[in-house]
């Protein structure tokens, strides 16, 4: 019984592997302290500084996390401690000039600084929280939302 858990289990791992193979990242995890995790689809790794991020991604940080990412279109945003973030969408194709950022904060603090994305296109960015949504118009912005009881 054991062997075929462990069958199944390398199964799922490959084939969450094979649907990554077909995406390309987004960003990548450049700062990282203490607890931080990114999850896509249904698998969950522990973050690791130059680990790829997907767009559709959560990102999570424990009691002691802080995570950063910088996006392919230079856009970089950090999570402080007990924070989670969703990536609902990221789109940057100057060639045909389609852009789009959307950040949905659950819980926690996210600082956010602008990159092409907001300069090329600045309608096409938003960050959305529990209580409301934000265009960002400016280079920086902080956010914080409380986590719901």
């Amino acid at each position: 019984m054991k062997s075929v858990w462990s069958v199944a289990a390398a199964i799922v791992c490959v084939a969450g592997l094979s649907a990554r193979a077909d995406e390309a990242p987004v960003g990548f995890v450049k700062t990282l302290a203490g607890t931080a995790t990114v999850i896509h689809g249904a698998v969950s790794n522990a973050a690791a500084l130059g680990m790829p991020v997907y767009d559709q991604d959560r990102l999570e940080t424990g009691g002691d996390g802080e995570l950063g990412v910088t996006f392919r279109d230079n856009t970089r945003i950090s999570l402080g401690p007990d924070s989670r973030l969703e990536l609902k969408r990221f789109v940057f194709k100057p060639e045909v000039e389609e852009y789009g950022l959307i950040l949905r904060v659950a819980y926690g603090t996210l600082e956010y600084i602008s990159g092409l994305t907001e300069k090329l296109a600045p309608n096409a960015m938003s960050i959305e929280t529990p209580g409301f949504t934000v265009g960002a118009r400016g280079t920086r912005l902080l956010v914080r939302a409380a986590k719901r009881q």
